[in-house]
């Protein structure tokens, strides 16, 4: 895998800038579309609207069977002639100049065959680049935008995505600042750290295992991230003890994270039920559509391993695992008359014991600060 190192300095893109000679801006270049969305991901994004609050209905096992087993991006290719390049600067900034460097954000890209294949980069940005050889000599330059609402991550963990893209009144969540995903593995390669840890920018890891005697040892796995372990027991409708407390003092906790700029990634053991959770109530707090929430839900689908339908049970005798979620926060008003968004924060804004204080308008109104975006 290719390594990727974020410049904190502008010391070397100075250097390079300067043994180039000028580099006009990129500013008005034009730039090249690439799609990031595997198929199977694109089209069940695109073309399914659930309806039915019953939770009887899914469609993503028939876009699974149909596409295959995909949870995996698309990458950004770009493409050059004239040798092999020593690497490849990628910037949001299009001031390539070294009058007017810009490139706190820039990173390189260790990818010496055209074409590179670069995972990661967020949806709708403009990403400026140039293309260069061992001798400092531009072998290209221009500009991609990725293209797809879904941004999956590729290189940390399974079933890993990021919250920002899914719709909401009058704007969208934020991309790169809570990502959702199964458990880091303590044999997790140092590429994947970095990309964790650098690339993307996540300082806080929120661990929700602990229940099962399996979880009950597990720890922080990457050196220079914060760890928390809130040990939720299932999803919120089937947990008990303090389960419903945990769901609120983790959306809390984020919020608190969030305020000091940091991004989080939030995980269980298969990034399926429990995060599905904590996943699912965010969004409805946020104004995510239920048909949205439900979508978000199934994607885990696509994996290779897990299946988390809207009807899904474990076993032939059990209720609707996202259902108990939905049947559980119904119970806080009346559905006839209130979305689910509106029930979401009902249930957060109760209290649920005398360990947990509820959760506040001004604090979900902080969630919303720090997560939509404005169209």
């Amino acid at each position: 895998m290719k390594r990727i190192y974020l410049f904190k300095s502008l010391a070397v893109l100075a250097f390079f800038a300067v043994s180039c000679g000028s580099i006009k801006s990129q500013k008005n270049v034009t730039p090249q579309e690439c799609d990031i969305e595997n198929e199977g991901t694109r089209k069940f994004l695109e073309e399914v609207n659930y309806t039915d609050t019953t939770y009887t209905i899914s469609y993503a096992r028939d876009y699974k069977k149909n596409y295959g087993a995909n949870d995996k991006p698309l990458p950004v290719t770009i493409s050059w002639e004239g040798g092999p390049a020593d690497g490849i600067y990628l910037s949001t900034s299009g001031s390539f100049n070294e009058s007017s460097l810009k490139l706190d954000d820039a990173v390189f890209v260790n990818d010496s065959v055209s074409p590179a294949r670069i995972y990661n980069l967020i949806p709708g940005q403009k990403y400026y680049y140039i293309v260069i050889n061992n001798n400092y000599k531009v072998l290209k330059s221009g500009c991609v935008i990725p293209v797809g609402p879904l941004r999956w991550i590729n290189g940390v963990a399974d079933n890993v995505r990021d919250l920002g893209g899914w719709k909401v009144p009058g704007g969208h969540i934020a991309y790169g600042r809570l990502y959702r995903g199964a458990k880091l593995s303590s044999r997790m390669k140092d590429s994947g750290k970095d990309i964790f840890l650098n690339q993307l920018g996540i300082s806080v890891d929120l661990d929700l295992r602990g229940i099962k005697d399996s979880e009950a040892n597990a720890g922080p796995v990457i050196e220079g991230a914060d760890y928390l372990k809130l040990p939720v027991e299932k999803n919120l409708g089937r947990g008990t003890g303090n389960t419903q407390e945990l769901y609120q003092q983790a959306i809390r906790s984020i919020i608190g994270w969030l305020g000091e700029g940091r991004n989080v990634y939030f995980h269980c053991a298969g990034g399926a039920d429990r995060t599905g959770s904590l996943a699912f109530l965010i969004e409805a707090l946020l104004g995510v559509s239920e048909s949205d929430m439900s979508k978000d839900y199934e994607l885990t689908t696509f994996g290779p391993s897990n299946t988390r339908l809207r009807n899904y049970r474990a076993t032939p005798d059990e209720t609707h695992i996202l259902y108990e979620l939905i049947t559980h926060l119904r119970k806080f008003g009346n559905p006839q008359e209130m979305s689910i968004n509106e029930l979401a924060v009902k249930w957060a804004t109760t209290r649920h014991s005398d360990k947990v204080d509820p959760l506040t308008m001004d604090e979900i109104e902080l969630l919303r600060k720090y997560l939509i975006v404005k169209d």
